[in-house]
């Protein structure tokens, strides 16, 4: 608390009531929800002073729990309502005050549905090959997906639910430059975010087709029957947009007939009337109000407990997202569920399945942005989700493992010179016993060992 205090001296209350102010008065942006015009009152100060005291006790009941997120935001609302008199800009000045005298940091800790991350392991769904082990593999089909990965799958879906998560591609207005959110009815951009969602389409179905004929192979049910799919989307156009151009390739029979259904837990972050607001200019406003540079200022807008102007914050996302997954999962088991969402919604699912707490894992993902062209793969059973992995293509930080051990391997190969024509047969090695992984390997091996014109 205190070095959070030490971070955020420069905010007052006058200066977050200057700056809500000036975020309030912009001009609307088009295809940005319209907000409610600002009434003039002179004693926002002293109401924002008086509401802190609410807020204070609101963070002290939050120790005991919300039942779900639905609790924690009707909670959030009433103090909005009662504490603020419905004003949002008192509630903004108020909220942010206390985040900037650490005195919001035990909302971290609170016990809000289901947040609390779990003491023991997690379920794994896909395993690199260094990491696949004979426990891992026991009762669970075992197929190599490529890049050096295994996919676990179980044998059936009793008491289980499959999430195929995607976010969408670029947007005519991108939130690498904007303030984009759930009240911006943004949709794909023509030239990039269409080819994106056609290719994880594309991605999608080669890879459901291997497992599929893995599944007919062993006489197992195949509930990987895209015509079995539950398809949910946020209310945003670009996460619909991304679902129909998937579908269309996935289940092209039966496209025009499937509709997805709207999920709460997909959308994006609140930014309030900070929607559709080029970030620079956000920060230099900022920066304006408080008297610092942009870089002090950012501080303070970069933090995860920072409550936009008639918005909310990033800690309000992860709580609807993660109680909102185990709800999704917990109702659909036995279904699989193909969810189309945005970066933010990852971002928050993989700091909930990092397994430091909230604060060290948001000090490295805070700002990560998975790929557009990736499909998560999460698994639901026994009550928890199961670690982070992708389906399709590689996560950012798969990618940067991987490129870094290719250029070891360079550097081997370079040692090693073999004359053309001259090897005619490799003899394998395996100690430790058999197991799935290790047999798939071996396979693999034969298998190019063959092409190759090569005995193994």
């Amino acid at each position: 608390m205190k070095a959070e205090a030490e971070n955020l001296e420069f905010v007052t209350i006058n200066g977050l009531l200057t700056y809500g102010e000036a975020i309030a008065t912009r001009p609307p942006v088009e295809g940005a929800e319209p907000h409610p015009p600002l009434p003039s009152l002179e004693d926002r100060p002293q109401r924002a002073l008086e509401a802190m005291a609410a807020i204070r006790l609101f963070v002290q009941d939050a120790q005991t729990g919300f039942a779900n997120a639905a609790a924690y935001r009707e909670a959030r609302h009433a103090l909005i309502q009662q504490a603020c008199g419905g004003d949002e800009l008192v509630f903004f000045a108020a909220w942010n005050q206390l985040l900037a005298q650490g005195e919001l940091s035990p909302l971290f800790r609170a016990p809000i549905g289901a947040t609390k991350k779990p003491i023991r392991r997690r379920p794994v769904a896909i395993v690199p090959r260094e990491h696949m082990t004979p426990n891992l593999a026991e009762g669970r089909i075992v197929l190599d997906i490529g890049d050096d990965r295994y996919w676990l799958m179980p044998r059936d879906l009793s008491a289980r639910t499959l999430f195929f998560t995607m976010r969408h591609g670029v947007s005519q207005m991108d939130s690498k430059k904007f303030r984009v959110g759930r009240r911006l009815r943004n949709v794909l951009d023509a030239e990039r975010g269409i080819p994106k969602a056609d290719a994880i389409g594309t991605a999608l179905v080669r890879t459901l087709g291997l497992v599929g004929k893995q599944l007919d192979f062993l006489q197992l049910d195949n509930y990987l029957d895209s015509k079995s799919f539950v398809h949910m989307v946020s209310k945003s156009p670009n996460t619909r947009q991304l679902f129909e151009r998937v579908v269309s390739i996935l289940s092209p029979e039966t496209a025009k007939a499937t509709q997805p259904i709207t999920e709460w837990a997909l959308e994006s972050q609140d930014f309030g009337w900070a929607t559709g607001i080029e970030k620079t200019a956000e920060v230099e406003e900022a920066a304006k109000a408080f008297g610092v540079d942009t870089k002090t200022a950012q501080r303070l807008i970069k933090h995860p407990l920072y409550s936009y102007p008639g918005g909310h914050s990033f800690f309000e996302l992860y709580v609807d997202l993660v109680d909102g997954f185990h709800q999704l999962g917990q109702s659909h088991q036995g279904k699989v569920l193909c969810l189309y969402t945005h970066s933010s919604t990852l971002r928050a699912l993989l700091i909930f399945l990092d397994p430091r707490p909230f604060s060290e894992a948001f000090s490295e993902f805070g700002a990560y942005k998975e790929g557009q062209d990736n499909v998560v793969l999460l698994t639901y059973e026994h009550g928890q989700l199961s670690g982070y992995s992708t389906a399709v293509g590689l996560s950012e930080r798969e990618r940067a493992v991987r490129e870094a051990w290719m250029s070891v391997e360079q550097g081997r190969r370079e040692k090693v010179t073999l004359k053309p024509r001259q090897i005619r047969r490799i003899v394998a090695l395996v100690s430790g016993g058999d197991f799935a992984g290790a047999g798939a390997a071996l396979k693999e091996l034969r298998v190019t060992g063959n092409r190759l014109g090569l005995e193994v």
